[in-house]
Order: structure tokens, then sequence, then C-alpha cells
């Protein structure tokens, strides 16, 4: 288990964005929720190292306008990687270990899905991006209250991921990852493989649609808006 080399040599683009949802705090974890408090279906969205970056916010934001309530914990509390702190193997190593092993975030990850239970809020997924990913498709393995996976740009994937993944998955990779065509197939194979789908964007960088991308660049958006269209829909289609 690695990181994608891009992790770890592309730095996050500068960026500003205004929210459309709010920030909250429960049992001292915090966390930004959007979308319609009624809706019915949820996501839990699991950025990528950079933490809660202004691309995190907008496209959990236009996920939400699908009629998805989602809901992005903040697993690093407010303590992100920076490409400083990614110069340094000893900070790499701690976060494969400890910082961003699924061990060290379940809790809130189940905690995520309570607080949208609370809110009635019962069929839900989750999102993950680059790192993140690797937090969704582990929650999917697990009894964590997911029903299904979008994995966008992912990093730091094992073959028993998939193996142990009790949902339908979307896999989403850019030309900065391996195709993973074997650990697809594992999917493919299961009930659950007819509601799977997979796309590659061999055009972009991995952290497009995160942090690294350039939502200054017309072709970038175009991809930034398939990805949600293809998160969106899976969701609407696996969570009925």
């Amino acid at each position: 288990m690695s990181f994608i080399s891009a992790c770890c040599n592309t730095p996050p683009v500068q960026a500003e964005y205004t929210p459309t949802g709010e920030t909250v705090e429960h049992d001292g974890l915090k966390y930004y929720i959007v979308g319609d408090k009624g809706a019915s279906q949820g996501v839990v969205f699991c950025y990528d190292i950079f933490g809660l970056h202004p691309h995190a916010y907008q496209v959990a934001d236009k996920i939400s306008l699908s009629g998805l309530r989602v809901i992005v914990p903040d697993f690093l509390q407010g303590n992100p990687l920076t490409m400083a702190l990614l110069s340094d193997p000893g900070v790499l190593q701690d976060f494969k270990t400890r910082r961003g092993a699924w061990g060290y975030n379940r809790d809130m990850f189940k905690a995520s899905v309570a607080v949208l239970h609370n809110e009635g809020t019962t069929k839900i997924g989750a999102a993950g991006f680059c790192w993140g990913a690797k937090l969704a498709i582990c929650a999917l393995g697990e009894d964590c209250g997911i029903k299904s996976a979008s994995l966008v740009h992912p990093s730091m994937m094992e073959l028993k991921d998939f193996e142990q993944a009790q949902g339908p998955v979307l896999l989403l990779t850019s030309n900065d990852e391996p195709e993973m065509n074997e650990e697809f197939a594992v999917i493919k194979a299961k009930p659950v493989g007819m509601l799977s789908y997979q796309e590659r964007f061999p055009d972009r960088i991995h952290g497009f649609c995160a942090a690294r991308g350039d939502f200054a660049d017309p072709a970038v958006v175009k991809d930034v808006n398939r990805v949600v269209q293809l998160t969106a829909g899976f969701f609407k289609k696996t969570l009925a």
C-alpha cells in the first residue's frame, strides 16, 4: 500500500470559494454539511490529504445539488498535510500507519453516519478522493452503515479492499493511477457488480477533482462536472 507519487510531489492549487453549507460540531468533532436536510439519501465525503481545501467544499456542494445530503468530516481536525510536511519521509510514514489509517479514522466515519441518521438520512454512501478513497472503500468492507462507494483518483488502494467490499463501487481514475482493472474485476464478479462502473480520465492528473485541480481551466471543469454527474447518479441508483 502506497501513495500515488503525485500525492507527494504535486502541490494544491490556490483557490477561493464560498461554501453554501454549514459547519457544525457534534461531540467535539467538526463537520461540513450541505444539501436538503430532509433528504433520505446521503453521502459521507472523504477529502484528500489537503483537508478542507476550497475545492473540497465546492465538489461537495455540487454533489448535494442532486438531492443528496452531504457530510464532510474533518478527519484531519484542522491539520492537513502540506507540501513542506510531505517532503519529510517520517511524516509520510506516520500518515500511512497512523493518522491516515482506516483504524484511526473509523470512529469519526461512523460518527458521520450517525449524524446523518439523526437527521433522518438513512440511505448512505461514501465518496472518497485520493487518500479519502481508502477510507470510503474500507468503510464499505465493514458494517459502517454505507451501501456503496465512489472512488475518485484513489490512492493507497489494495486488492483486499475490493475483495472485502460489500456494496457497489464507482471507480474513477486519472492518468496518474493504475487502471486497476484487476481490482475492479473483483467487484464486477460479485452480485453488486451489476451496479458498479469504471471510467478513466486519461487527460487528467491525480487530484484533478480535489485540491490539485485547476478549476480555472474549462477542460478540467468539464471533467470535474462529469465526475460529479457520475457520482451523484451512482448514489441515486445504489441508494434507492
